[in-house]
């Protein structure tokens, strides 16, 4: 649900009185050179506006009201995260708190940014406590993030008291009312409204609110068959109502019904063509069904629109689907178009330029790149597309650099902090890598997958529940797969019997192949756990819904057959044998029997034959491929490296083959060559130990022990090398003359080896 009603109209009226009031205090006089500005935003051309007050701002940085007129152009021109800076600066001035702070309590609004609508708008109400869009804002901010239920209620009650006819403070009290489970009170607040609705003669966003709103209290409430009448009524009634479409949506695919939800949309689009949203929407929709031709065409009939607004608007909505889809260089191509369009709209806005900058990065343009960045009329803009192109280079360092500077101009930029991090983790600054994904975070959490990425550091640090916790917070925005993965996988670790069980609920109620791969990541926690390989696998055994004899969960009984040696049993898991007859041409089960072959300790020719026959069957299986380098290691080191190289290509995101591949090139007398791909490693998969190791262990070979060995030995250390691991630190101090750090790593080493020999004697 989103706010509708007549909310926008208040904060309208709100911001012209507010306005009007302030440039009475301040008065202006003929050489006023905001008077200019004033009159050209007064006509609507608040993005022309943009170019003469940055120029203004640049001599005059502290003026509230060239801050608040800046941020408010930008803000219409969908530059939000730049207007913040400088709608925070006018708040600065208690003349403009209230003005400024209601346009940012907006555009927070608008983003989900409920943290910031709160902050914002409780400084408001200091001010005047009785200001109507203000108490809407927090209340339905602190409705929708669910953090302070009894405040939103408070402030909804709090707006009818003052105002009876403001409806609009139903949906917030109504949404808290659910929250909180008090459903009788729910009920009687939507029938309420209902009957207000009639007596006010409320427009369609009203009443298109309260039939979604009716819907989902059905459905909420159990009754899942009246919900879906009450929503073909709505959509009915409705079909291109934001209010009703975004939430009906939303239905349907919680009842697994994506095609419903394309015709949803279709509908939407048909009743509304010009609304480009919902164009985009279903396009994204044709993509993930694979209809991609199709998904194209509907945005590229929209480019050929008369308009050149609307022309630009729908090729950057193609630029971006391209992106979705993969095609960089086309995505580059149609972003291109949307800027020679813009420019015949009456011109090109910054947000556009640094999208078209950003797109040719990706690209790979970078000279082009570079170029379009000179003329970036946003300094923070140019550093970022700098720092892009340096980071897209390998060259993290001069990446980390421009990002400082960027960041400097434009601090909430969650993006720009998340890259940051990313080069930060490059270098193996990993301090400045939490710093910039928490920031990132508490910017806008769901924006990148920062939350994702920093608690695999936090975990990989031996910080296992802070890991956990950071992944639960904030739940409004939904985690990335691999995030989702991840609390899975911690869930099994540490989590309570009740709260696996929860989570194996939640795995296997969606599509199989991601059931069993969820399934896995639960029982992978627990074997790391306490419980161990043992419980693991029971949980793999008696999972419902997951037949291990299916080639769709191949993961699980991939996991099965680890576990099962893990665990100490000995002869093969009776499912490999039942999945190898009821699928025996299945590629992937002979990998796996491959795999439990080698496990077993069974001769290396039968394990060879059955990795063989798998590739007979799928010449690509990245597992059987590995799984005869791994058998080649030691003997043929040429050979083993061609298959460790196939299974990458196979499967980039394993960093295995890769590290196997070193292994090999260093066996075969190629340390400057494995040296080069553990670098290539690390960058993708800086987390990795032994990679780690390695690497630093090359170094200390050929005699060198340079900044960058120190900092790959440091890295093992701190993510749980272990005594190998500060050994070979204690090594590299040794070998750069420092003999007061390397004895005390290695003290720290005697001592871990020391707890460690008691810990097994006990045992």
């Amino acid at each position: 649900m989103t706010l509708a009603f007549d909310r926008r109209i208040l904060l309208e009226r709100a911001l012209v009185a507010g306005l009007i009031t302030c440039l009475a205090s301040i008065g202006c006089s003929e050489v006023d050179p905001l008077e200019a500005i004033r009159q050209r935003q007064a006509t609507g051309d608040l993005a022309g506006s943009i170019e003469p007050l940055r120029e203004l701002l640049a001599e005059r940085s502290d003026d509230p009201e060239a801050n608040y007129l800046y941020g408010r152009a930008l803000v219409a021109t969908q530059q939000s995260g730049l207007a913040t800076f400088a709608l925070r600066k006018a708040m600065e001035d208690p003349e403009w708190t209230v003005v400024a702070g209601l346009q940012l309590a907006h555009s927070a609004l608008a983003s989900g940014d409920y943290n910031e609508v709160v902050e914002v708008a409780g400084r408001v109400l200091e001010r005047e406590p009785e200001n109507l869009s203000a108490l809407l804002a927090r209340a339905e901010a602190h409705a929708y993030w669910r953090k302070d239920l009894a405040q939103a209620l408070a402030d909804a009650n709090r707006v009818l008291e003052l105002d009876p006819d403001a409806i609009q403070a139903f949906e917030p009290r109504i949404v808290a009312l659910l929250w909180l489970e008090r459903i009788d009170e729910a009920r009687a607040a939507i029938a309420e409204l209902g009957r207000r609705i009639d007596e006010v003669d409320s427009p369609e966003g009203t009443r298109a609110w309260y039939c979604a709103t009716s819907a989902i209290f059905t459905q909420e409430s159990g009754e899942l068959e009246r919900a879906r009448e009450i929503w073909s009524g709505c959509l009915a009634a409705h079909a291109s109502s934001s209010e009703v479409v975004w939430t009906a949506l939303k239905f349907y695919d919680q009842q697994g019904e994506p095609a419903r939800s394309i015709d949803v949309l279709r509908a939407a689009l048909a009743d509304a063509p010009a609304i480009l949203a919902y164009r985009t929407a279903l396009a994204d929709r044709l993509r993930q069904a694979g209809a991609v031709a199709e998904g194209e065409a509907l945005l590229r009939e929209a480019t050929r629109a008369e308009d050149p607004k609307v022309a630009a608007d729908a090729w950057l909505a193609l630029g971006k689907f391209r992106l979705s889809a993969g095609e960089r260089v086309a995505a580059a191509e149609a972003i291109e178009h949307a800027v020679e369009r813009a420019r015949d709209a009456g011109g090109v806005t910054p947000q556009l330029s640094f999208e078209y900058a950003d797109a040719l990065v990706l690209a790979l343009r970078f000279d082009r790149a570079l170029e379009v960045a000179e003329g970036l009329s946003v300094p923070a803009h140019r550093h970022l597309i700098r720092a892009r192109v340096a980071q897209e280079k390998g060259d993290p360092a001069g990446a980390l650099g421009e990002f400082s500077a960027g960041l400097r101009l434009w601090p909430d930029n969650p993006w720009a902090r998340y890259y940051a991090a990313r080069a930060a983790e490059d270098l193996g600054d990993f301090d400045r890598a939490l710093e910039e994904y928490r920031t990132s975070i508490r910017i806008d959490p769901g924006a990148t997958e920062a939350r994702t990425r920093a608690a695999r550091v936090l975990l990989a640090e031996g910080k296992p529940r802070f890991a956990g916790q950071l992944l639960r917070e904030l739940q409004h925005k939904p985690l990335d797969a691999a995030g989702e993965m991840l609390a899975l996988r911690l869930a099994g670790r540490f989590g309570t019997p009740e709260e696996i069980d929860a989570a194996l609920s939640r795995a296997v109620s969606g599509d199989f192949v991601l059931s069993a791969h969820a399934v896995t990541e639960i029982a992978k926690g627990i074997a790391e756990g306490k419980a161990g390989p043992a419980a693991a696998l029971a949980l793999l055994r008696n999972a419902p819904g997951i037949g291990l004899n299916q080639p769709r969960n191949a993961v699980a009984l991939r996991a099965v057959v680890r576990f099962s040696h893990e665990a100490g049993e000995r002869a093969t898991p009776p499912e490999l044998p039942t999945a190898l007859v009821a699928h025996p041409e299945s590629g992937t089960f002979q990998e796996i029997r491959g795999l439990d072959l080698e496990l077993s300790g069974a001769p290396a020719e039968a394990a060879r034959a059955a990795y063989a026959r798998a590739l007979e069957l799928e010449p690509q299986n990245a597992g059987a491929l590995a799984g005869l380098g791994r058998l080649a290691l030691d003997s043929d080191p040429a050979q083993a490296l061609g298959y460790f190289d196939r299974a990458a290509a196979a499967d980039p995101s394993d960093p295995e083959p890769d590290l196997h591949a070193a292994r090999a090139l260093v066996a075969s007398g190629n340390p400057a060559a494995a040296a080069e791909r553990l670098d290539a490693l690390l960058e993708q998969h800086p987390l990795e130990v032994e990679a780690a190791l390695l690497r630093a262990s090359l170094d200390l070979e050929r005699g060198v022990a340079t900044d960058r060995t120190l900092e790959r030995a440091r890295r093992a250390v701190r993510f749980g090398g272990g005594v190998p691991a500060l050994e070979l630190l204690g090594r590299v101090h040794a070998k750069r003359g420092e003999s007061e750090q390397a004895e005390k790593v290695a003290a720290r080493a005697r001592a871990l080896r020391e707890k460690g020999d008691k810990a097994a004697s006990e045992g």
